[in-house]
């Protein structure tokens, strides 16, 4: 026997009566549908509603799933942006990957940096890693062809060849310091007692290397001063370091102090060394540039949006 289609007209006819509790015999006799039939209809379209509404469902999630992905993703290659720079300090004793370590402690899935209060065990420092690694995995995926990756490598070893760089700078602008200063008998013992610092020495070679620094970066002189402080006492600075520890009461010699470390500053700045910081230094700018250029928020979004990862909601 041929099995009998409800009309759509009546199977909504149908699907009101049933939904206002009108049994299936007094929905027969007011469709004129046998009530197997009207049932069978009826029960077939809730279970198509169901799915309709599943899909419907898992579309919703889907996209907030996706959401939540982009935002991950975008917000890793902020953050490898924002940690990307040049040294701050001609001190810097890290090496990148030390610098670099901020993007695998931060439990981004929880919005905070890595903190005891979320799991305080090694295993859970363990899992961050792996989501972070995870993270710059699909980071990679989404950029593949369009972001040169090779740029971060370059960075971290630019990074690491200037910090070794400025440890060698330090023993020469001791050398270069001290050769200077021993060139008057008893001078680097008088700075030390009218200072009051056994480590005056170690305060002058901070300065020079400071204002040498500074010089390298952002092109400016080598201004090193002998100024007054107002109670009768003289202090040497150097550039916009504040409280260089070196005050003197003899004016001449916090002169004649000042006069040293500029004379020590300029041979260093003309030297060797110097001018390989300086190398490294432009690699980390363009490297920084580059990357700024290539993760930026306008174009990586486009990109996550037309490409897929294994991290990406199905």
């Amino acid at each position: 026997m041929r099995r009998r289609d409800v009309p759509p007209e009546e199977l909504a006819r149908i699907i009101r009566l049933r939904q206002s509790d009108t049994t299936w015999l007094q929905i027969q006799r007011d469709t004129g549908v046998p009530r197997r039939i009207a049932k069978r209809a009826y029960e077939e379209s809730v279970r198509s509603q169901a799915r309709e509404e599943l899909k419907a469902a898992r579309k919703e999630v889907a996209a907030e799933e996706f959401r939540t992905h982009l935002s991950l993703v975008t917000g890793f290659a902020e953050s490898i942006v924002l940690t990307v720079c040049i040294p701050s300090s001609p001190s810097e004793t890290r090496h990148a990957k030390e610098v670099l370590a901020v993007l695998w402690q931060w439990d981004r899935l929880h919005e905070v940096d890595f903190i005891p209060a979320i799991d305080p065990t090694e295993r859970g420092k363990q899992r961050v890693f792996h989501q972070n690694q995870m993270l710059f995995e699909s980071l990679q995926a989404h950029t593949c062809g369009k972001v040169r990756w090779q740029a971060l490598d370059e960075w971290e070893e630019a990074w690491d060849t200037c910090r070794k760089d400025l440890i060698k700078l330090r023993k020469e602008a001791h050398g270069v310091l001290s050769n200077i200063l021993s060139q008057k008998p008893k001078l680097i013992d008088r700075i030390v007692k009218e200072s009051g610092k056994k480590n005056a020495m170690e305060g002058m070679v901070e300065g020079v290397l400071y204002i040498v620094w500074h010089a390298t970066l952002n092109e400016e002189s080598l201004l090193v001063q002998a100024l007054p402080r107002g109670d009768g006492r003289t202090e040497v600075t150097f550039g916009q370091l504040a409280g260089s520890g070196l005050i003197f009461t003899e004016v001449d010699l916090a002169e004649e102090v000042a006069k040293a470390c500029k004379w020590a500053a300029e041979n260093l700045r003309r030297g060797n060394k110097t001018s390989a910081i300086v190398k490294q230094v432009n690699v980390m700018k363009e490297r920084i540039r580059e990357l700024e250029e290539m993760l930026d928020p306008l174009m990586l979004r486009s990109l996550i949006l037309g490409t897929q990862c294994n991290l990406c909601p199905a």
